[in-house]
């Protein structure tokens, strides 16, 4: 059975995640263009550093786009089911 205060809840969490989300991915961008030299290439100090920021930044993008999708798809849910 659905509830309304559950879908409440599931709303707000789902309005909470997406700015997170937008912040993660703002996140990387930062890093990405600290990294920048003058002809716009990224430098990193050692084969070591890249690798982790390639692991990290790249869960930072994976994990903030599942973010904005299941948000989305709360926030969807409450409407669909808030005006049915």
């Amino acid at each position: 059975m659905f509830y309304m205060e559950d879908a409440e809840i599931a709303l707000m969490f789902s309005l909470l995640a997406i700015p997170v989300a937008i912040w993660l991915q703002l996140w990387v961008k930062n890093r990405r263009q600290h990294r920048r030299n003058q002809l716009g290439e990224e430098e990193f100090e050692n084969t070591g550093r890249a690798f982790f920021s390639i692991i990290v930044e790249g869960t930072a993008v994976i994990g903030g786009l599942i973010m904005i999708i299941v948000a989305s798809g709360g926030v969807i849910k409450y409407v669909i089911n808030f005006y049915t």
